[in-house]
């Protein structure tokens, strides 16, 4: 896998940009970058910067049906990594979470699995297995500071749970050799020189690789003009689009599709809560269908004529297609010899 890996690269920097990107416009039209599954949209939190409290659709927990199709169907395209946090939910309240982890695991066309997770329902006698499913990465979102800094952005009292989970599952990783990457998404308020000589920051800093530890620091997404200012930690603004997104589709619209827990598919995790945007259902069209398929079409080609869907409109997260283009080139290269590989028609 390393070589292959090193030969595209290779392979990415000998062609010339503007052929490669005639060669592969097909495929990249086609397959996503990366797949997103839904195991649950249910949470135990309700942090004041998250749409999750916005969420009108039912509620569940993927069934094993769904989850494997979803993963064959993954495979048959070339495969590639999963996110089992696309938009909503703590995969840590799916009971059978560990088993879908392996089954994916068990399939060779699959990459990296992660997902982000706050740890609070995090289980003490099932954190070996956790570790070795074959996971890949583990991101924890939470902010450390204090009991009723964290009360304030996530809506419930579990700060001390939170701390002693974070111990337990590094602890835990470090006895198994690390088989998992575990990073530390700090959602805290500034000045961060105040977090990080706090004590409960230094008694967990030491479990974390250098890089491991990111304060979000980013301006932040209103969720459809749903979250306010005042919902986010002190020192933060919502972030505004810089693009004309009636110029051109959103990059959304071409990277990656998520299977939501009911086998809905959608291709938005920054503004579709309720799955207004459905292009198909994973128990009733394959994968190759859906992306070819009429609901997608139709979408980016009213976009291209200007008419942005109404739920997309102010949407901060907005990246024009060719912007997100030049960003993902070598991605690209390595996603068409996957289509190449899975002998799939263009």
């Amino acid at each position: 896998m390393i070589f292959k890996d090193k030969a595209i690269d290779i392979l990415t920097g000998l062609i010339p940009y503007k052929i490669m990107n005639t060669v592969f416009e097909n495929s990249y039209r086609s397959f996503p970058i990366s797949l997103g599954i839904e195991v649950t949209n249910i949470c135990c939190a309700n942090c004041s910067f998250c749409g999750y409290r916005f969420q009108q659709r039912k509620k569940g927990v993927m069934e094993e049906e769904i989850y494997k199709k979803a993963i064959d169907n993954y495979c048959d395209i070339g495969g590639g990594s999963i996110n089992l946090t696309p938009t909503v939910g703590e995969p840590l309240l799916d009971h059978n979470l560990i088993e879908k982890i392996r089954y994916a695991r068990s399939k060779k066309k699959i990459t990296d699995i992660w997902f982000y997770t706050n740890l609070i329902p995090l289980s003490r006698s099932s954190i070996d297995d956790l570790l070795t499913s074959g996971l890949t990465v583990l991101k924890i979102s939470t902010c450390i500071k204090d009991a009723e800094t964290f009360r304030q952005f996530y809506k419930v009292d579990s700060y001390q749970r939170v701390l002693s989970n974070i111990s337990l599952i590094c602890e835990s990783n470090a006895r198994l050799y690390n088989p998992v990457s575990i990073h530390l998404s700090m959602r805290a308020p500034k000045p961060f020189s105040e977090i990080k000589e706090s004590r409960d920051f230094k008694s967990i800093k030491g479990f974390f690789k250098e890089g491991h530890i990111h304060f979000f620091d980013e301006l932040y997404d209103s969720w459809g003009g749903r979250i306010k200012e005042s919902d986010l930690p002190e020192g933060y603004r919502l972030s505004k689009s810089k693009y004309d997104m009636t110029k051109e589709p959103c990059y959304e619209l071409y990277k990656r599709i998520n299977v939501l827990y009911d086998g809905n598919i959608n291709f938005c995790v920054c503004r579709d809560l309720n799955s207004d945007l459905k292009i198909g259902n994973i128990m009733k069209q394959s994968f190759v269908d859906i992306l070819r398929g009429p609901e997608l079409a139709d979408i980016r080609n009213s976009w291209l004529r200007g008419n942005v869907p109404d739920i997309c409109l102010e949407c901060q997260r907005y990246l024009p297609l060719s912007v997100y283009s030049e960003k993902q080139y070598e991605n690209r290269v390595k996603r068409y010899f996957r289509h190449v590989k899975s002998k799939i028609p263009f």
